[in-house]
C-alpha cells in the first residue's frame, strides 16, 4: 500500500497546527479526568475505545486490509512500544514519581532528541537556522513553564528519568516511523497501531483495575472523555502520522513548542486563569523560534 500523492504543505502545516490545538487542549482535559480515573486505567480505556472507532472507520471507508506479517503487522511491533506503550506509561509513571513542573520542563526534550536522532541518522541535515530555531522556541518553552522551580533531588530522580525516556522513545518514534509511514495506508497503521498499544497500556493497568470502582459520570466527565478519545487520540493520533509521512521528523517535533501557549489560552478562555506577560513574551519567542526552525520547510 503506497502513499498517496503529496498534499498541499498548507495542509500539512493545517494539520500540525490542529494536533497541537488538540494536545494542547487536552492537558486541562486531562486534569479533570485523572482526578477520577487512575492514569493508567484512563489511559488504558481511552485507548481501547480509540481503538475500536479506528477500526470501524477503517473498515467503513473500505480500504484495503494489510496481509503482510513481515512488512507491516511486525514493524508495527515496535513502533507502538516506542510511540505509544513506553512513550505513555513512562510519561504516566514519571509525573507520579516527579513534580509537574519538571514534567513539563522535561518533555521539552522531545523536539531537541529528535533533532538529533535524525542528525545521527543522516535523515535530515543540520543548519543554523534549525540550531537558532529549535533553542529560541526551548528557551520560550522553559521561561512559560518556569524553569526556575526546576528541582533535581532523590525524590524525584525516578519520575524525572522515566520522563526523559518517555521524550527518547517518542524521538526515536518519530524518527524510525517515518518511511514506514510514507509507505503504507495511515488509516490501517493508526489502526492497529492502536490495537497494540491498548493490549499493552492495559496489561500495564492491570493491577490498578483490580482496586478500580467506576466514578459517577457527570455531564462534563462524559464530555471530557469523549473529547480526549476523539479529540486528543483518535485525530491527534492520525494526524500526526499523516503529517509525519509528509513532513520531516524535527519540524513535526518542533510543532509539539506550541503547546505550552495553547494550553495557556484554554486554561484563560475555560478557566479564567490570567494570561501574564511571561506568557506572552515567552510565545513570541517560540514563535519566533518556530518561524526559524521551519524557514526551509
Amino acid at each position: 500500500m503506497s502513499a498517496s500523492v503529496a498534499p498541499r504543505p498548507i495542509l500539512v502545516l493545517l494539520a500540525l497546527l490542529a494536533v497541537q490545538v488538540l494536545f494542547g487542549s487536552g492537558y486541562v482535559v486531562s486534569k479533570v479526568l485523572v482526578g477520577v480515573f487512575p492514569p493508567l486505567v484512563w489511559a488504558s480505556l481511552r485507548i481501547v475505545v480509540s481503538t475500536v472507532l479506528m477500526l470501524g472507520v477503517a473498515f467503513f471507508m473500505g480500504r484495503k486490509s494489510p496481509t503482510s506479517w513481515r512488512e507491516f503487522f511486525k514493524p508495527l511491533i515496535g513502533f507502538a512500544l516506542l510511540g505509544m506503550i513506553i512513550n505513555q506509561s513512562s510519561f504516566l509513571a514519571g509525573l507520579k514519581h516527579t513534580t509537574s513542573t519538571n514534567s513539563a520542563i522535561l518533555n521539552t526534550l522531545i523536539p531537541l532528541f529528535t533533532l538529533a536522532v535524525v542528525t545521527i541518522r543522516g535523515q535530515e541535515r543540520l543548519t543554523v537556522f534549525r540550531v537558532l530555531g529549535f533553542v529560541l522556541a526551548l528557551g520560550g518553552v522553559l521561561i512559560m513553564r518556569k524553569v526556575e522551580d526546576f528541582t533535581l533531588s532523590d525524590q524525584t530522580f525516578v519520575g524525572d528519568l522515566l520522563t526523559v525516556l518517555n521524550c527518547l522513545s517518542y524521538a526515536l518514534f518519530l524518527s524510525f516511523s517515518k518511511p514506514f509511514l510514507e509507505k503504507h495506508d495511515r488509516v490501517w497503521t493508526t489502526a492497529w497501531l492502536f490495537v497494540y498499544g491498548s493490549v499493552g497500556i492495559s496489561l500495564l493497568a492491570a493491577p490498578d483495575y483490580m482496586n478500580f470502582s467506576w466514578p459517577e459520570m457527570t455531564p462534563m466527565l462524559w464530555w471530557c472523555a469523549a473529547f480526549a478519545v476523539v479529540g486528543t487520540t483518535l485525530l491527534t493520533y492520525f494526524l500526526n502520522f499523516w503529517a509525519l509521512s509528509h513532513a520531516k521528523s524535527s519540524s513535526v517535533a518542533l510543532f509539539i513548542y506550541l503547546q505550552p501557549p495553547i494550553a495557556s489560552l484554554v486554561a484563560w478562555g475555560w478557566r479564567g486563569e490570567p494570561i501574564t506577560l511571561r506568557a506572552i513574551s515567552a510565545s513570541l519567542l517560540i514563535f519566533l523560534g518556530m518561524l526559524l526552525g521551519l524557514k526551509k520547510a
